[in-house]
């Protein structure tokens, strides 16, 4: 298996395989195939074999304490890594890479947090900050702290997202009616809100578009 990865890598490797080949890592000299195939089927996936937490992958056949713990800082460690691709200092927000980065910032994340990503008029992302967890609809927004982030960053546009744990990428009316009161708000300090976006089972849907019927993330020229 390690020839065959110095000559051509993954690229033409099943799942199990290159899972398989991960695992020798920490489970030395035993047969780790049933234990990729167990990993695989038992979280639903590839890639949702290192968004699982601990204790479900302790549960799996094969899998102990620190093969769990390996696993989970190989999770920890992509996400890690595809955060640091998109270097705030470089990274233009548009359509296309909007829904890339919050996927990205979401995954694995099993409560629901809400971010502020402040964007120069460029619309490249010039800071970004978790403002609270728990309950979106049970959090008692700070409006006021949300524009004193912004205008402290100089903000000419703000995105605002939240991730839905349940999988249920809808908004609800308090998510409507939060959007439109933080939009007002930004709009007296002169920030324009592009887009408020919830994220949930690998999907990603405007809020803005529930009241105004356009695509509302700007595209740069």
């Amino acid at each position: 298996m390690r020839m065959d990865f110095e000559r051509g890598g993954f690229a033409k490797w099943h799942d199990h395989k290159v899972l398989e080949y991960l695992l020798h890592r920490v489970i030395r000299r035993t047969d780790t195939n049933e234990t990729a195939h167990n990993l695989i089927n038992e979280c639903g996936g590839f890639a949702e074999v290192f968004r699982a937490p601990k204790e479900k992958l302790t549960d799996i056949m094969g899998v102990g304490e620190e093969t769990a713990l390996y696993i989970r800082e190989l999770g920890e460690f992509l996400r890690y890594y595809n955060g640091m691709r998109y270097d705030v200092n470089r990274l233009v927000l548009d359509s296309d890479s909007c829904e890339k980065y919050l996927l990205n910032l979401f995954d694995g994340v099993e409560r629901e947090n809400f971010y502020i990503i402040c964007l120069d008029a460029q619309n490249r992302i010039i800071y970004k900050r978790r403002m609270f967890e728990g309950s979106f609809e049970s959090m008692d927004i700070d409006i006021t702290q949300l524009v004193r982030v912004a205008v402290k960053c100089d903000a000419s546009y703000v995105v605002l997202s939240h991730n839905h744990p349940s999988g249920i990428a809808v908004a609800s009316n308090a998510d409507i009616t939060a959007t439109r009161t933080i939009e007002r708000a930004l709009g007296l300090a002169g920030i324009r809100l592009l887009d408020h976006i919830i994220v949930a089972d690998g999907k990603c849907v405007s809020i803005k578009n529930e009241y105004s019927g356009t695509k509302t993330i700007k595209q740069r020229k």
